[in-house]
């Protein structure tokens, strides 16, 4: 890869939570990591390296260096600053601006700001020599560095001041802790040490645990307690990921396991575990309460005959604006790539509620036009189960959807695909449970149903390629024709 053919995605533009979708849905986060007065601050911010097709940066680390102007081109350099190894995985890259080698107008802070504009330019060295990237104009919100400057004023001083906080106190803050797992800098370096060290959560106790950009690679279970949030820097910025498998489909094979009124979102958790069960989110008991937002959860390893991007045993946890993907098992007709798996284990049909999400399963990719004949791949696999779904696509290499023993889960607004393999069916339903699918995208070849149940119901769907109206009705052979 030389220098000529690099190019480079960088979030300069946004630095306070902003989240910019990149290269086909790819999304990266930047946010002001630390505005301390008295040290100098730092400024977190990621990009995406890929050369002139596309093909993201060797993994390696690499020299980067990084400088704010005051124009776009020409004026004058008010700092800079050199990291000499910066890691680069999959094309992806985190920094802090202002923990490198400074040269330039040191430290990064208040003065650095202290213009009408500033541009940020970043320059990387790879085998091929270096390659300075165009500058970006930076937004408005790094100015609020000078904020390290601002004088305090008195209540008395101001008006309009919201009920609750006349006293000083925000009496209503969300989080009564907040902890910082980070590669560096933070108050723990790993997510399971930081939440083993919470032992008194509560609905007047709860903790907010913010996962800094970086991969963090686990090998005890990182347990989302009750009243905790882990939130990260974004899927793909924020990445947990460990290797647990184990014989049974239980939180001895899962990354994360989710617990009751816990919270995990902006993340990407990944399970590459090779035993026979491999799952990235497991979640037992769980109400609605429990909640799955903005994360991409992978069961990826190689091997193993049941891998689950998320499995709820007897939960109704709430997931949300999500992607979940499960592929890698081999066993074909056999082995299990679910997206989402959900059983019953005392009694009740648990009703999990997925919204605005992806769930696939398949291949040992995001192959979301399904055409995969691995005869492995479960967008949802259910027993005694009724999730309800709106707005999410799914999507099987072997099923679409089987339920297997009862329940009546309710798909709307939604689509649905199945593979073009010819062992591939849309619907399994081998028991006397029944499914249910209104107003939603649907997509097969040939193969629409299969198994002993006849409680397939269908009203209002369409045909996702020629949006041709399907058949309604409650007669198997018949609906969704």
């Amino acid at each position: 890869m030389n220098k000529r053919a690099i190019s480079i995605i960088l979030l300069a533009i946004v630095f306070c939570l902003g989240v910019i979708a990149l290269n086909g849905g790819r999304q990266l986060l930047a946010e002001v990591a630390d505005v301390s007065s008295g040290a100098p601050s730092l400024i977190s911010y990621q990009g995406y390296l890929a050369d002139s097709g596309g093909t993201p940066l060797v993994n390696g680390n690499y020299a980067m260096s990084f400088a704010v102007y005051t124009a776009a081109s020409g004026g004058t350099k008010v700092w800079e600053e050199t990291q000499p190894s910066v890691a680069v995985g999959g094309g992806y890259f985190s920094v802090l601006l202002g923990s490198g080698s400074c040269t330039t107008g040191c430290p990064l802070g208040a003065s650095t700001f202290s213009g009408t504009t500033r541009y940020l330019q970043t320059s990387v060295t790879t085998g091929g020599g270096t390659t300075t990237f165009p500058r970006q104009q930076l937004a408005a919100v790094p100015f609020a560095l000078q904020a390290t400057e601002a004088q305090t004023m008195a209540w008395s001083g101001l008006t309009s001041v919201p009920a609750g906080f006349a006293d000083g106190t925000d009496d209503g803050a969300t989080y009564d802790h907040v902890v910082t797992v980070a590669k560096s800098g933070g108050d723990f370096t790993s997510v399971a040490s930081a939440l083993s060290s919470i032992t008194d959560s509560s609905s007047t106790n709860r903790y907010l645990v913010r996962v800094m950009p970086g991969v963090y690679t686990e090998a005890s279970l990182v347990t989302v307690k009750s009243y905790v949030h882990v939130q990260g820097a974004g899927p793909n910025v924020t990445v947990i990921t460990s290797s647990r498998s184990s014989g049974t489909p239980s939180n001895a094979s899962a990354t994360v396991d989710l617990l009751d009124n816990g919270r995990i979102s902006n993340a990407t958790v990944r399970n590459t575990g090779t035993g026979t069960f491999g799952i990235a989110l497991y979640s037992a008991q769980t109400s609605r309460d429990a909640v799955v937002d903005n994360v991409v959860a992978e069961a990826i390893g190689t091997g193993g005959t049941g891998h689950y991007a998320a499995y709820w045993n007897d939960a109704e946890a709430t997931i949300r604006n999500s992607s979940l993907f499960a592929g890698g098992a081999v066993g074909f007709g056999t082995a299990v790539n679910a997206g989402f798996g959900s059983v019953n284990i005392s009694g009740g049909f648990p009703q999990a509620l997925i919204e605005n999400s992806k769930l696939i399963g398949g291949s040992n990719n995001f192959n979301e036009n399904c055409n995969d004949p691995s005869g492995t791949g479960f967008g949802m696999q259910l027993s005694n189960s009724s999730p309800q779904v709106r707005y999410t696509y799914i999507c099987g290499g072997h099923r679409g959807i089987a339920l297997y023993t009862n329940g009546n889960p309710i798909v709307e607004s939604s689509s649905l695909k199945a593979s073009t393999s010819g062992s591939a069916f849309l619907f399994e339903i081998t028991a006397s449970g029944s499914l249910s699918i209104a107003n939603s995208g649907i997509s097969y070849l040939g193969n629409k149903f299969t198994g002993a149940g006849t409680g397939l119901r269908c009203v209002g769907n369409y045909n996702l390629g020629t949006w041709a109206a399907l058949s309604n009705g409650t007669t198997t052979a018949t609906a969704c024709n």
